[in-house]
């Protein structure tokens, strides 16, 4: 029998994995639309997207980041289990481009979408991203929203749109039997009233 603290590890590792092979985009995204601190979702191709789709029925999306202006390009930032590299070899915060974001291998759709409000609440979030990502956070295995020292990738979405005064999720928690804790999945930040999308493939 798997104890309850190695099924929270379990079911969340399932719930926003994701996948470290990079395959071209198959996606054409107008990147002059784009703004710093727009939100990017993508719904993924796994068995693991399937497990979040199954958890999360009211977004169609199971992964998320917000975008930011890094050396006159456009990146995602975002955070997601098993993913490292040869010069980082933890699971830490990620800063890639949108066509890695929206890879063929990750992403069967997805969608950016744009808080309603003044241009510099928006680029204190993605500003706050790129702290974090420069901090090197590692990503959160325990799923814990009251520890800012790792996060997952919802949490790193509302943890830094509330450094700017915007809670996007609005109070929302998901709870699942046996599991401790609350947890805010991609869903609850879709719900925000005043996100505009401003680009999808459905």
């Amino acid at each position: 029998m798997i104890k309850p603290a190695w099924s929270r590890i379990l079911f969340f590792f399932f719930l926003f994995a994701g996948c470290s092979s990079y395959h071209p985009s198959s996606f054409e995204i107008d990147e002059n639309i784009l703004q710093e601190g727009d939100l990017v979702f993508r719904k993924g191709t796994s068995a693991a997207s399937r497990v979040v789709l199954a958890a999360d029925r009211s977004s169609g999306y199971s992964h998320i980041g917000i975008v930011v202006k890094d050396s006159h390009q456009w990146k995602v930032v975002h955070t997601v289990p098993g993913e490292t590299d040869q010069e980082c070899p933890e699971e830490v915060i990620k800063k890639e481009l949108l066509s890695q974001f929206f890879a063929s291998k990750k992403a069967v759709s997805g969608a950016i979408f744009r808080l309603d409000t003044i241009e510099s609440v928006s680029r204190k979030a993605a500003e706050k991203a790129l702290t974090l990502f420069e901090r090197k956070l590692l990503f959160d295995h325990k799923y814990d929203l009251e520890d800012s020292t790792k996060m997952y990738c919802t949490e790193l979405v509302f943890f830094v749109y509330n450094y700017a005064g915007v809670d996007l999720s609005e109070g929302r928690r998901r709870t699942y039997p046996a599991i401790q804790g609350e947890f805010i999945l991609p869903g609850d930040i879709l719900a925000y009233p005043k996100l505009i999308k401003i680009w999808g493939t459905q």
